[in-house]
């Protein structure tokens, strides 16, 4: 493959992604840009966080699996989309919080990579929560690249940040980003 048609390719799957991460927004030179490998705009994901998120910040852990798909894969291992589980914990609250990660995805290829990140919370007006998890391949496939996941999860239960429980479970769409 031509290095022209790979860097159109590479623009291209950065164009379809859902979207960019702002680290990664930041303008660069060329040859200092990392390469994108594969890139997933579409996908979605179930989570459960435990205790609930309330208003007050408190320790929690969380669950979540899901799946992305259409991937643009200019890795050449030809994969097409991957699903994945993650666990974690942190600090967070129904307004924001930061977590820590470890998440295990299984390309359509049959491979694995186990990535190990962080993650930052950021929620949105109307029950919408936009997560980024920012993190390091640490075994498997791609072992060393940075993988981005953003997700947008949407609250459907709007008073549950003030109830005892908490906000136990979101869901939404979800996005992917692997770079060399």
């Amino acid at each position: 493959m031509s290095h022209r048609l790979r860097g159109i390719l590479v623009a291209l799957g950065v164009l379809l992604s859902v979207s960019v991460p702002a680290s990664a927004a930041r303008a660069e030179p060329a040859s200092a840009a990392p390469l994108v490998d594969i890139t997933c705009p579409v996908g979605s994901q179930v989570g459960t966080y435990s205790p609930g998120l309330t208003y007050e910040t408190r320790d929690v852990t969380f669950q979540a699996r899901g799946n992305v798909s259409g991937c643009v894969d200019l890795s050449g291992h030809g994969i097409a989309g991957a699903t994945f589980s993650a666990g974690g914990q942190g600090t967070a609250s129904c307004l924001a919080g930061s977590v820590s990660n470890t998440m295990t995805y299984r390309w359509s290829t049959g491979q694995s990579s186990t990535v190990k990140g962080t993650g930052a919370i950021n929620v949105k007006p109307n029950g919408i929560t936009v997560l980024v998890l920012t993190g390091t391949v640490e075994s498997g496939l791609f072992t060393g690249a940075t993988v981005v996941q953003t997700k947008v999860l949407l609250n459907t239960e709007l008073t549950a940040c003030l109830s005892p429980e908490g906000l136990t479970s979101v869901a939404g769409p979800v996005s992917l980003t692997v770079t060399q």
